[in-house]
């Protein structure tokens, strides 16, 4: 039998027990399921336990709306929260930062702030790091970096130390808005406070300084994080070739792309589309048409607006 097959067995059987067994050991096996995303099983088997008079504690109920906000069922998710209350339960930091979640991945910011609201005025809870940055994650994706900024200064006023991610964040979005050299202050800033970028980071700066035609600058931060032994990625290259493409400078593309393979990185999809889109734009059909036979022998899907 599977794996989900055991479990349902073993939670028949311990609904079939007297006295039943502690919530615990029920939650055991919801949070078994979580982990194999059967979120519906778990909210059938939740609400069996209602059924058979399992009180729910409040684990038990962060599960479940953990189950809803993957579902993007967030109406329910917020149901659920009201319960939690209902009960005399106090939610964690982790259920509110999971609500929070649930709300980013809909760009549903304004409601995702509320429950940090929740735990900020409301004094249930005090938001730690993952809060802080799941709500300036949300700000970013919807272009409004001054107020992912402001929760940035809210952060140390709280005594919580912003990280890598919080910075990622903020960097990405003021480098997708062209605002590269706001982005690269907070870089300093980052660096300054002693956390170390990745290739996250720097693929966004890199994205931002090619997108504004900044060719040297993109050059150097690809040397400088070599020299820091951080590693550019199948993406940073691409980013690399795509922009270099769009301006006709194919050849430089090309180099980019001999780096890769001598580095052991395979060009993806992207890469190669990127390289015969910049052919295609000079009007260099015949190159164009190899890249096109390559990506075919590779298995690549290829961009066939590009080709027509």
């Amino acid at each position: 039998m599977s794996n989900v097959e055991d479990a349902l067995k073993v939670f028949d059987e311990m609904l079939q027990r007297r006295p039943l067994p502690s919530v615990v050991h029920f939650n055991q096996i919801l949070t078994q399921f979580v982990k194999l995303k059967h979120y519906p099983i778990v909210l059938s088997l939740n609400s069996q336990m209602l059924l058979s008079g399992i009180r729910p504690d409040h684990y038990t109920l962060a599960i479940v709306i953990n189950c809803y906000c993957r579902l993007n069922r967030m109406d329910y998710a917020l149901s659920v929260l009201a319960y939690f209350f209902k009960l005399g339960l106090q939610p964690d930091v982790a259920t509110f930062n999971t609500l929070m979640n649930g709300f980013v991945l809909q760009n549903r910011v304004a409601d995702a702030a509320r429950p940090f609201s929740k735990m900020v005025v409301g004094g249930h809870c005090q938001p730690n790091v993952i809060a802080f940055n799941t709500l300036i994650k949300g700000f970013c994706m919807i272009g409004n970096n001054t107020t992912a900024v402001q929760l940035l200064g809210k952060m140390e006023e709280n005594g919580c130390e912003p990280d890598i991610v919080t910075y990622s964040n903020i960097i990405d979005s003021l480098c997708k808005d062209t605002l590269v050299d706001e982005a690269k202050n907070f870089f300093s800033e980052m660096v300054g406070r002693g956390i170390v970028p990745n290739v996250i980071t720097y693929t966004s700066l890199i994205q931002g300084v090619c997108n504004i035609g900044r060719w040297k600058e993109a050059w150097r931060l690809l040397n400088e994080m070599a020299s820091q032994g951080i590693f550019p990625d199948v993406f940073t290259f691409s980013i690399l070739v795509d922009a270099l493409c769009k301006e006709g400078k194919v050849a430089q593309a090309k180099t980019v792309i001999q780096i890769m393979i001598q580095r052991g990185i395979e060009p993806n999809t992207i890469t190669y589309n990127s390289l015969m889109d910049g052919y295609c734009l000079r009007g260099e059909m015949d190159k164009a048409n190899q890249v096109f036979d390559l990506m075919l022998s590779k298995g690549f899907s290829v961009n066939f607006i590009a080709v027509a």
